[in-house]
C-alpha cells in the first residue's frame, strides 16, 4: 500500500464516519412539518418526490377542483406544469436529480391517462405507448433522461415500459410464465425496480438490468405476494410484501436479502415507497383503526413517526439524500395537503 493510498483510505474512513454521525444526528432530531401550499383557489394536493436540490413535484387542485401537475422549487414557490394538448388534469410523480426532467401522467378526468415528460420550463411531451393503450403512466426518470412506467390495454394487464432519452419505447419483460408487470423506479445506473404478476394475481418484486434482463428478488418467508417500489443509486430496493391483505414494509439490501421494516410501536401494518442512497426508507405505518401515519426508517431500521400538519391520515412518498421527506398529511379542513418534513 502506498502512502498516497493509505492517506486516501484514511480520508474516506473519516468522511464516512462524519457522514454517518451527521445522518444519525439528523434522524434523532424532531422533523419540522411544512405545508407546501396550493394553487390559487385550490384546497389540497400531494407531493410525490423531492430531489437533492430541494425541488418537489406532485399535484395540487385548482379553483375548479381539477388536479394539476405542479413543481415546488427550493424556496417553496409553486408552478403549474400544465398538461398535454387537449387534457385538463395531470400529476407529476418524479423529478430527476439534475432537475432537467419531470415525469407523470396527463389526462381528461374520466378518460385515458397518457405518460408525459416535462422540461424545466414546463414543455410537455407525450411518451409513445403501444397500440390500443387505455392507461399509461410514467413513474420515474433518471439523470440520463430514461423513463420507466407502465401501459395497459383493454384487457387490464399492465406491461412495464422503459423510454430512452430520445423517446424510444421498450417493453420490459415479466418473469417467465407471468402475464403482467409494472416498473416504478429507475436509478442513475439504469437499473429499474417493480413487479411481475402471475395470471392468478400473485406479485413478485423484480429488478431489470440496464439491458432489460428481469431478475427475481427473494421474498419474505410465508408471505403471499410482494413488489418493489424504488431502488437507490446504491442498489438498495424497497417495497411492500403481503400476508393476506396486511401490508409489510421491506428493504432489500445490496446482497439481495430481504429485511422487514417494523411498523411504529402498536401499529399493525406498514409499507415502503422510497429510499435514499444512505438506506433511509420512507412510507407509512397503519394503526389498528386503519389510520396511516407517515414514517421514516433509519438505515438500521428504526421507525420514526412524521407528524402531519393536522390529525388524520398521512403518508410519505419521497426522500432525498439530505433526509428531506415529502408526501401528504390531512389538513384541518379534512383535505389532503402536500407536506414536507425536514430534519
Amino acid at each position: 500500500m502506498t502512502t498516497r493510498s493509505a492517506v486516501r483510505i484514511a480520508t474516506v474512513a473519516v468522511a464516512t464516519a462524519l457522514t454517518l454521525s451527521t445522518a444519525s444526528t439528523a434522524f434523532a432530531s424532531q422533523p419540522r412539518t411544512v405545508d407546501l401550499g396550493v394553487l390559487p383557489g385550490g384546497t389540497g394536493g400531494f407531493a410525490f418526490d423531492v430531489n437533492n436540490k430541494g425541488s418537489i413535484v406532485g399535484h395540487a387542485n385548482n379553483a375548479g377542483g381539477v388536479n394539476r401537475a405542479v413543481l415546488w422549487d427550493a424556496r417553496g414557490l409553486i408552478t403549474d406544469l400544465g398538461t398535454l394538448p387537449g387534457d385538463t388534469s395531470a400529476t407529476a410523480y418524479t423529478i430527476n436529480e439534475k432537475g432537467t426532467a419531470v415525469v407523470g401522467q396527463s389526462l381528461v378526468p374520466g378518460g385515458a391517462a397518457r405518460p408525459v415528460k416535462w422540461t424545466p420550463d414546463g414543455t410537455a411531451t407525450a411518451l409513445a405507448t403501444p397500440a390500443g393503450t387505455t392507461v399509461s403512466r410514467a413513474y420515474s426518470v433518471n439523470d440520463s433522461g430514461t423513463v420507466v412506467g407502465f401501459s395497459s390495454t383493454a384487457d387490464g394487464l399492465y406491461k412495464a415500459q422503459r423510454w430512452s432519452r430520445d423517446g424510444t419505447r421498450t417493453q420490459l419483460p415479466a418473469l417467465p410464465g407471468d402475464t403482467a408487470a409494472g416498473a416504478g423506479w429507475i436509478n442513475n445506473s439504469g437499473t429499474s425496480a417493480g413487479y411481475s404478476k402471475s395470471a392468478a394475481g400473485a406479485m413478485t418484486a423484480v429488478t431489470w438490468s440496464p439491458g432489460g434482463t428481469v431478475n427475481r428478488l427473494t421474498g419474505l418467508p410465508g408471505h403471499d405476494s410482494y413488489q418493489a417500489s424504488a431502488i437507490s443509486d446504491t442498489a438498495i430496493v424497497v417495497g411492500n410484501s403481503y400476508t393476506g391483505t396486511t401490508s409489510h414494509a421491506v428493504r432489500w439490501n445490496r446482497d439481495g436479502a430481504p429485511q422487514e421494516l417494523s411498523p411504529l410501536p402498536g401499529d399493525t401494518a406498514a409499507g415502503a415507497y422510497g429510499v435514499n442512497d444512505l438506506g433511509v426508507v420512507i412510507g407509512f405505518s397503519t394503526d389498528a383503526a386503519g389510520v396511516h401515519r407517515a414514517v421514516k426508517w433509519s438505515a438500521n431500521g428504526t421507525a420514526k413517526a412524521l407528524p402531519g400538519v393536522s390529525a388524520g391520515n398521512a403518508q410519505a412518498f419521497g426522500v432525498n439524500n439530505r433526509g428531506t421527506v415529502v408526501g401528504f398529511s390531512t389538513g384541518s379542513a379534512g383535505v389532503s395537503r402536500a407536506t414536507k418534513w425536514k430534519g
